[in-house]
């Protein structure tokens, strides 16, 4: 009975952590040699794309094409840039509000200035998940990125 109690409070106890960790200062502290510049708050992937500019000018317009961003089912995610003229561009997606993982994809470039993928993105029994999708820059001596939010339903 005893060793049922303290097996119980360690569950619990790993539960609790689980779900109070904030993911999103975890991977910031990861990735602390990227200076990110974040979309303007009051843009929203569900009404439509988000522009970032970084200070080197290039800039990067994502769009999400089905705009309730459906979990566990293939989404063409679109970058359009003005100054990027590789033929694949990455993309890491990351839930801020519970550790899933890191999605890695790569855009494709299908025409001059515009990449896409299909994601896919993990589902959860908790919902209401928040993601950060980045995008990251190697210059010569420095990593600087481009950080859209958004959020799921379940």
């Amino acid at each position: 009975m005893k060793n049922s109690v303290i097996m119980l409070a360690l569950v619990a106890s790993l539960t609790f952590a689980y779900f109070s960790i904030d993911f999103d200062s975890l991977m910031s502290y990861e990735q602390k040699d990227v200076k990110f510049i974040t979309q303007h708050h009051d843009c929203d992937l569900h009404t439509g794309p988000c522009q970032i500019v970084l200070e080197n000018g290039s800039s990067f317009e994502l769009e999400v094409s089905e705009k309730d961003i459906p979990l566990m089912k293939p989404v063409k995610f679109t970058v359009i840039t003005n100054n990027y003229n590789k033929s694949t561009l990455p993309l890491h997606i990351y839930a801020t509000n519970m550790h899933m993982g890191i999605q890695n994809f790569e855009f494709k470039k299908v025409k001059e200035n515009v990449y896409e993928s299909n994601v896919i993105l993990p589902t959860c029994i908790k919902g209401n998940m928040k993601w950060n999708a980045e995008i990251i820059l190697e210059e010569s001596q420095k990593r600087v990125g481009a950080k859209f939010q958004f959020k799921t339903e379940h």
